[in-house]
Parts: structure tokens; C-alpha cells; sequence
């Protein structure tokens, strides 16, 4: 039989097979090594005399993530508030460029909307929107959350982004019960509160399986020359070619076609910003 681990706590799985949950043990090979088992992996399991499922072996691993531990994620929405925390830029370029690099798709989700003017909001929509699928959702009233359900119809998704802008409200909207604790903004340090504890996953009558994972804020950067971190930005690939010199870096070289958008207003001043950090960061690394 075939399932998708959907939890894991204690040494202890939960295994999906599209219609049911069995709760059981790796098999022996496997469970000496708890780490080679992740929440989201394929595997082959049997059911023993006590209706308890044993897993056999790993069948298929697309991806996997060290934190939070987790596999064969197909999409990321990273979500973000328009107010309360205030959005800071670097973070969630960086946490895109990572999954660029990961090929795992990725959605912004901004909540908190009614914080702000709707001039701001569409100024933060703006800088998204032409390059990943961008929706608002209101996490008190629910406004947004058919769009946002629509972008990740079918695919393995999760929530990532600060503590406090709203994932485990969306989490309980999606879901249509509430399954995720709620955190508020602590005062003293002006962060949301950890409120999920484990990752595990939701399987959906559409298909979709959506992870929630604790302290999702960050992804690791693979070991990448500097000269390559325009890639991991969508709109920077889009004029490859056309800047004067082939291994243009886009920020010293003349007739570069990268500047030449950013004056134009066509590529966002916060991400060319972040481009500049990420490869200043890149650079340290050689050091």
C-alpha cells in the first residue's frame, strides 16, 4: 500500500492513503534513523494484525526541507501583513529567491489590508503581482480566501512567513474548522507568537494538501556564486540577454537593461534592494 505521511510526533506516523489515516511505526532500518522520514513523504506501509500501518520504505522524495522538516512541497505562499508586523522586504525576497532556487512555486498572500489605505495595499500588491499569484485576504472577515483557496487548488502547499500576520487564521479558513491556534503580536518585541508546534498536513476534498508547519520564516540559500543570484528573480531573467555585457551583474556595468527597468518603474525598488543584499550576503559567504 501507498500513502503520504501526514504527521509524525514521537516516533510516531500517520500515514494517508486518500481515504484514510492509519497511525503506526517505521520498520526497523528506518526507524533507527528518525530523519529519514519526513511529514509529506510517499511511502509503502502494510497494515499488522493491530490495524496499525509499519512503513516500509520511501518511495519518492521531490524535495525536502531541514526547517521546517518537511518533503515534496510543490508550492509556498508566503504571507505577510500590510500592517502589524510591517513587511519587511528582505525576508520575503530572500524566502522566494530560496524557493526559486528549490523550483518550489510560489504565491503572495497579504493580510491585514484593512490596516492600511487601499493606496498602500495596492502598492504592496503591485510589487508582487506581475511576477507570482498575489491575492488579499482579510483574516477577520474571510475576504480573499476564495482566491487564495483558487491558487492552490490540487497542490501540496504551506504558509510561511512572520509569526502574527495571520497563517493560522487562513489555516482554520481553508479548512472550514479550527484546527490551528491563533497567535496575537507579543508587545514587548513587536513579534507574533509561535502558536503551531509541528508540521503536519491537511488533506483536502480537492486534492490539495496543506502543510502547517511551525516558524516558517526562512529557507537555506544553497551554495551559489554571486554572479548567479539575478536568476532567482523572475523579472531580472526576463532580460537576460539584452544587457551590453553577457555576464552583466546588474549593478556597476553600463547600458544594463535591469537598471534601465528599475528607472522606468517596471522592477520594484524593494527588490532590486533585495537583489543588491542578497548578493552582498553571497559575497561574505566566499570570504
Amino acid at each position: 500500500m501507498t500513502g503520504r505521511v501526514v504527521k509524525g510526533i514521537g516516533g510516531f506516523y500517520y500515514v494517508f492513503d486518500g481515504e484514510n489515516t492509519y497511525m503506526g511505526k517505521a520498520r526497523g532500518n528506518l526507524k533507527r534513523n528518525k530523519d529519514l522520514i519526513y511529514v509529506g513523504d510517499v511511502v509503502d506501509f502494510e497494515i499488522d494484525d493491530n490495524s496499525e500501518c509499519i512503513i516500509n520504505s520511501v518511495l519518492r522524495r521531490d524535495n525536502f526541507l531541514i526547517r521546517p522538516p518537511a518533503s515534496n512541497l510543490e508550492m509556498l505562499v508566503l504571507v505577510f501583513a500590510a500592517a502589524d508586523p510591517e513587511v519587511n522586504f528582505p525576508v520575503v525576497d530572500k524566502l522566494l529567491a530560496a524557493c526559486e532556487a528549490k523550483n518550489i512555486d510560489t504565491a503572495i498572500c497579504i493580510t491585514k489590508g484593512d490596516l492600511v489605505s487601499e493606496d498602500k495595499l495596492n502598492g504592496y500588491m503591485n510589487v508582487y503581482r506581475a511576477i507570482y499569484p498575489t491575492v488579499a485576504v482579510n483574516g477577520q472577515t474571510g475576504d480573499g480566501i476564495d482566491d487564495l483557496v483558487e491558487v492552490i487548488s490540487g497542490k501540496s502547499v504551506a504558509l510561511a512567513g512572520p509569526s502574527g500576520v495571520g497563517k493560522s487564521s487562513i489555516t482554520n479558513m481553508i479548512l472550514g474548522y479550527e484546527t490551528a491556534a491563533t497567535g496575537s503580536i507579543s508587545d514587548k518585541t513587536m513579534r507574533g507568537r509561535h502558536t503551531t508546534r509541528h508540521v503536519e498536513i491537511f488533506p483536502l476534498e480537492d486534492g490539495t494538501f496543506l502543510y502547517d508547519t511551525p516558524g516558517f520564516t526562512s529557507l537555506e540559500m544553497p551554495s551559489m556564486d554571486e554572479h548567479d543570484i539575478w536568476k532567482l528573480l523572475p523579472e531580472f531573467r526576463k532580460l537576460a540577454g539584452q544587457c551590453r555585457y553577457s555576464d552583466c551583474m546588474h549593478i556597476n556595468e553600463p547600458e544594463c537593461a535591469v537598471k534601465e527597468a528599475l528607472v522606468e518603474g517596471e522592477i520594484p525598488a524593494t527588490r532590486y534592494e533585495s537583489y543588491l543584499l542578497m548578493t552582498e550576503e553571497v559575497k561574505k559567504w566566499h570570504k
